[in-house]
C-alpha cells in the first residue's frame, strides 16, 4: 500500500472510529491477496502511518489490545451447533462470532473479517464440512454477508468526507462510486486457501459440482441499520409515486382528477410493504446524497453474527424408461391423511439403489405422464428421470458400470423393470413434457358389453382413422383438475371378440386421452365413445399401457396393427 499524508490522514480517521485494519484495506481498494492475509504487514503499515501523522507507535500499541489480541482463546466449547431443519441438506447454523464479545468488533464488519484466519475457526469449519462425507475434487467457495455492514459502511465514509476539505486530493478518491473492495471478496482472500490448504483440494471457481457457501447473518443488526431509514425512503417514494401518477393523470377536470387521484392512492397504500433490509431498499439508499446521510447515526446493536456452513454438491439426474409389470402400485408413494397407502411405488423401487450408491441427502422422481394405479405399463415403457439432490457420493460413481449395477438390481424384481439407464443433465425435463404431451400411446383393455356385440358395428368401429372426441374432465379427477372440454384423437381402433359379451380393445390415441372414460363415456361426458360406437354398454375391467410412439405416421398405424400378435399372450 502506497501511502502519502492524505492517506495516512484518512486512514488514521477510520482507525480511531473502530474500524478493522481489513475494512481499512477495503476502503482504500486494495486488491493485493497478501494484504489481507499477512497479518505481520499490519504493524509494519500502522508504524508508516503513525510516523506520517506524528503518532510514532502509538497506532502499533494500540492495535495489539484492539484488532489482535484476544482476552481470552477460542474454545470449541464456545461454538455449539443449533438446530436447523432441512429436507434437502445437512445444514447448521453456528454462532462462532459470539466470542467477539472478547475483542472489540470492527463498526463497519461487525467482527467478520477480524477472526476469519484463527486457527481453531478453520479446524471447526473443516471439520464440520468432512463430518458430511462428501466426496469431491474441487470446490466453489461463496460468500454472504449481513446487509447491515454496507449500511454502516456508507455512514462511516459519509462521516469521513463530511471531516475532510473538498480541495484535498483523497476528497475525490474516496467520493467515488466505486470507493470499496466487496466485504465478500475479502473473505474469498482470505479463506479460500486457507480451506484448500486444510481439505487438501484446489478451490475453483468455474467447477459448480461441489459448492461450499458462508452465509453470515446478523438479522437483528440489519434491521436496526434499516429502520432510521424508513421515513426518507417512504417519502422519496412517495414523490416518485406522485410524479408517475401525475404523468398518468393528463385530464382537463379537477374533480375527476381528484377522485382518481385519491382512488389510486387507496390503492397504493393497500399494496405498501413493510421496510425491510432488502438488496432494493440498499440501492435507495446508495442514492441518497450526503446532507441526506448525515441525518443519521450507525446504531450501535450488539447481536451475534451467525453463521450458516452451507455444502452441496451438484445434483445428478439418471434416465430411462419403466415398464410397469403389476397392477396396484403407484408411481409416486401414494399417501393419505399421513398414511401410506402402498408399501412400495415406481419411485420407491427404481431409485432405492441408486440412493445407496450416491448417498443423496433427497430424491425427485421425475417422467412423462402416468398411469393410473392398477395399469400396466408395457412395451418400450415410460420415460422417467431420477434426480439425485446433493449426492454425497457422486465424483466416483459416475460410470456405466455403476448404472448398470443399479439396472440389474432394479431389474431382480418381478413388479417393475428398467430400460437400458444412462446419465441426463435438467435438459430431461423439457424431454419428459414432450413425452407427455407429444407421444401417441397404444393401449389394450378388456370390455365388458351389457348386451350381445353386434359384429357389424365391431367391423366399422375398426375402420376409424383420427376420430376426434370432446372429452369433459372426468368426475374422478374433478377434485384435482379443472373443468373444460379437451379434445383428443383416437387415431386407430382394433377389438376383437372374446366371446358374445366380452372384448379385446386395442386403441391408439393422442397423448392425454382418458381411456377409461372413452370406454364407458363417463355419464356422457366423453363423445363420442366405445357405448355409442357399438350402441352397447360397455366397461372396463382391465386396462394397459403396450406401446409409446414419437408421433403418428403410416408406420406407427401397422405397427399397432400387429400388436395383437406382439402383446396379446401378456394381456
Amino acid at each position: 500500500m502506497q501511502l502519502n499524508e492524505a492517506k495516512a490522514i484518512l486512514f488514521n480517521k477510520l482507525y480511531e472510529r473502530d474500524i478493522c485494519i481489513r475494512c481499512i484495506f477495503r476502503l482504500f481498494k486494495i486488491t493485493e491477496i497478501n494484504a489481507y492475509k499477512e497479518t505481520q504487514q499490519f504493524i509494519q503499515i500502522l508504524f508508516d502511518v503513525g510516523k506520517m501523522i506524528g503518532k510514532e507507535n502509538k497506532l502499533v500499541e494500540e492495535y495489539d489490545f484492539l484488532f489482535k489480541k484476544r482476552k481470552a482463546p477460542i474454545q470449541y466449547s464456545d461454538v455449539q451447533p443449533l438446530t436447523c431443519h432441512s429436507t434437502l441438506k445437512d445444514q447448521f447454523i453456528k454462532t462462532p462470532f459470539h466470542i467477539f464479545d472478547k475483542i472489540n468488533k470492527c463498526v463497519i464488519c461487525h467482527g467478520i473479517l477480524q477472526c476469519l484466519d484463527d486457527q481453531k475457526f478453520i479446524e471447526i469449519l473443516v471439520n464440520e464440512i468432512k463430518q458430511k462425507q462428501y466426496t469431491f475434487e474441487a470446490f466453489k467457495f461463496q460468500v454472504k454477508t449481513p446487509i447491515g455492514c454496507q449500511i454502516r459502511q456508507i455512514m462511516i465514509v459519509n462521516q469521513c468526507i463530511s471531516e475532510i476539505d473538498q480541495n484535498d486530493p483523497i476528497y475525490e478518491y474516496i467520493s467515488s462510486a466505486n470507493f470499496a473492495t466487496d466485504i465478500k471478496v475479502c473473505i474469498k482472500q482470505i479463506m479460500c486457501c486457507l480451506l484448500s490448504e486444510s481439505l487438501k483440494v484446489p478451490s475453483d471457481s468455474s467447477d459448480d459440482r461441489f459448492q461450499i457457501c458462508l452465509n453470515f447473518e446478523n438479522l437483528g443488526d440489519d434491521v436496526k441499520q434499516f429502520e432510521q431509514f424508513k421515513q426518507i425512503i417512504q417519502e422519496i417514494d412517495d414523490q416518485l409515486w406522485e410524479e408517475k401518477i401525475t404523468k398518468k393523470l393528463k385530464m382537463n377536470d379537477p374533480q375527476l382528477k381528484a377522485e382518481i387521484h385519491d382512488r389510486l392512492l387507496k390503492k397504493k397504500n393497500q399494496q405498501s410493504q413493510p421496510f425491510l433490509p432488502t438488496q432494493n431498499n440498499l440501492e435507495k439508499i446508495q442514492k441518497l446524497n450526503k446532507a441526506q446521510i448525515s441525518q443519521f447515526k450507525i446504531v450501535n446493536v450488539n447481536y451475534a453474527v451467525k453463521l450458516e456452513v452451507i455444502t452441496n454438491y451438484q445434483n445428478i439426474f439418471i434416465k430411462g424408461n419403466y415398464i410397469k409389470l403389476g397392477r396396484f402400485i403407484s408411481q409416486t408413494p401414494w399417501i393419505i391423511n399421513g398414511n401410506r397407502i402402498y408399501e412400495e411405488s415406481i419411485e420407491d423401487l427404481v431409485s432405492s439403489e441408486a440412493c445407496k450408491i450416491f448417498k443423496p441427502s433427497s430424491i425427485k422422481f421425475h417422467s412423462g405422464g402416468r398411469e393410473d394405479i392398477d395399469v400396466r405399463m408395457l412395451g418400450n415403457g415410460r420415460p422417467f428421470a431420477i434426480e439425485l439432490v446433493d449426492p454425497h457420493k457422486g465424483l466416483q460413481n459416475q460410470s456405466q458400470e455403476i448404472l448398470n449395477q443399479i439396472e440389474f438390481q432394479i431389474n431382480s424384481h418381478n413388479i417393475v423393470k428398467v430400460t437400458p439407464l444412462s446419465f441426463t443433465d435438467a435438459s430431461i425435463f423439457e424431454e419428459l413434457k414432450n413425452s407427455e404431451i407429444n407421444k401417441v400411446k397404444a393401449y389394450c383393455c378388456i370390455v365388458e358389453c351389457k348386451n350381445v356385440v353386434n359384429v357389424e358395428l365391431i367391423q366399422q368401429a375398426n375402420q376409424i382413422k383420427d376420430l376426434i372426441i370432446k372429452q369433459k374432465t372426468p368426475i374422478r379427477v374433478l377434485h384435482r383438475r379443472t373443468q373444460m372440454i379437451r379434445d383428443k384423437i383416437i387415431h386407430s381402433l382394433q377389438i376383437k371378440q372374446i366371446n358374445e359379451k366380452w372384448l379385446l380393445v386395442y386403441i391408439l390415441s393422442s397423448a392425454g386421452t382418458y381411456i377409461k372414460e372413452f370406454i364407458h363415456s363417463d355419464l356422457d361426458r366423453t363423445n363420442p365413445n366405445l357405448c355409442s360406437l357399438l350402441q352397447n354398454e360397455c366397461d372396463i375391467y382391465q386396462l394397459d399401457v403396450i406401446k409409446l410412439y414419437e408421433k403418428i405416421d403410416e408406420n406407427v398405424i401397422v405397427n399397432f396393427k400387429s400388436l395383437d400378435t406382439e402383446c396379446g399372450s401378456k394381456i
